[in-house]
């Protein structure tokens, strides 16, 4: 093999290599992405379960049924 095989090898992993750093930093943004997306949802959710829940003492004991 000669020195322009032997570079041309070389530079085809150092690609690779960067390619594959590259593809592991960006799955493990995706991954922060979705946990953050998972836990806004689970607060919504939460949230909207507080909400929907028993009214606030006094609220909605005195009906106006004459209208």
């Amino acid at each position: 093999m000669d020195s322009v095989g032997i570079a041309g090898a070389y530079v085809a992993m150092t690609q690779a290599q960067t390619g594959q750093a590259l593809q592991a930093k960006m799955m493990k943004m995706v991954a922060q992405q979705d946990a953050g997306l998972v836990a806004l949802l689970q607060e919504g959710a939460e949230n909207l379960q507080s909400v929907q829940g028993a009214p606030a003492p006094g609220l909605g004991t005195q009906i106006d049924l004459t209208a």
